[in-house]
């Protein structure tokens, strides 16, 4: 299972969604996502099915007036997968799309005389997207709802149906994302190694410049202290009074606080961790479960890199330390 896709380098790598519907995602997208459009004519539709996971021997034919809904169905299903990955409601508009193709006949499948799995001949254009519509019916409403994912790399928006036993797929791809994710970390303990011994000055990196980061156990479950983080007091708490933010945004969601300071969302985790550009600097906040706690205890922890300087990095140190003691006096008298 699985397709080849190629990135704007020219980059061929190996991605399985785990999902029908998902693959159908990879042919485009509204907006920005418009770039990777691949459905440009009806043979297009016809070459995709031929690629996908369906079986082989389709044999469609594709009218243009087929054609013209396969775009705004796959639109719908790409916005729907991603809002359940980011645990969003889900869109009423794109719901309808789905729920009306879904509703109408789907390709007809027999089993052929070695016993593999074969199709009716005569499948049509509106038969297929009929099935692709379902699938995501399946796969929305299914046991792995939960387990949409959007990859974790900040400049890859692929979706995808992580169906591993721990449930901890991270890439779209090891091929990709992951053996880029592998080198940046082994190149970050290289040059962590290399700055031992020649006594790099803390908190300078190659990779993200001057960094800091602050953390506190607090005496709160991680999921109250979520809460707080993740509100409209906590969101103006550490990317700036004024900043708002959607109750779960999804990665490339803008803002810009009262001093002016603009920044975009480019991971959101609900429950664990919220990462965003802030001007040309980069700050996360995490949430997670004290070790060797019984629930009843979180770590909360501030992160910003690519500071322009070490004076800079002391100033911000200040800041959130400030933050971390604001959140706490925050989470010890939520109504004040």
């Amino acid at each position: 299972m699985g397709l080849t896709l190629t990135s704007l380098e020219g980059v061929s790598f190996r991605f399985d969604p785990g999902a029908l519907c998902l693959e159908f995602a990879t042919t485009g997208g509204p907006g920005a996502f418009a770039r990777f459009e691949v459905l440009r004519e009806p043979a297009d539709l016809r070459r995709w099915a031929e690629s996908s996971r369906l079986p082989g021997g389709l044999e469609l034919t594709v009218s243009e007036a087929e054609f013209a809904v396969a775009r705004p169905l796959r639109d719908a299903i790409m916005i729907l997968a991603a809002e359940r990955a980011h645990g969003a409601p889900l869109s009423a508009r794109d719901l309808e799309v789905v729920n009306q193709m879904a509703e109408r006949p789907a390709l007809t499948s027999r089993i052929a005389p070695d016993g593999t799995r074969a199709w009716t001949p005569g499948g049509t254009g509106a038969q297929l997207l009929a099935t692709v519509a379902r699938d995501a019916v399946d796969l929305l409403t299914g046991p792995y709802a939960h387990r949409i994912r959007e990859c974790s790399a900040d400049d890859c928006y692929l979706l995808f149906v992580d169906t591993s036993r721990p449930g901890r797929r991270r890439w779209c791809s090891m091929e990709r994302c992951g053996n880029r994710s592998k080198v940046r970390t082994h190149r970050t303990r290289g040059q962590h190694t290399e700055r031992s011994s020649t006594m790099t000055p803390t908190g300078l990196t190659q990779d993200a410049g001057w960094q800091i980061g602050v953390s506190r156990t607090l005496p709160y479950p991680p999921a109250v202290v979520w809460d707080f983080i993740a509100s409209a007091d906590g969101i103006a708490l550490w990317l700036g009074e004024g900043a708002e933010l959607p109750a779960a945004p999804r990665k490339g969601t803008p803002f810009v606080n009262a001093a002016g300071e603009s920044g975009e969302i480019r991971s959101y985790r609900p429950g664990d961790r919220i990462r965003a550009t802030l001007g040309s600097t980069t700050v996360q906040v995490t949430v997670s479960e004290a070790r060797s706690s019984d629930g009843t205890r979180a770590v909360l922890g501030f992160h910003q890199e690519h500071l322009p300087s070490a004076h800079e990095r002391e100033r911000r140190r200040d800041h959130w330390q400030s933050a971390m003691d604001r959140a706490a006096q925050a989470l010890e008298s939520p109504s004040a």
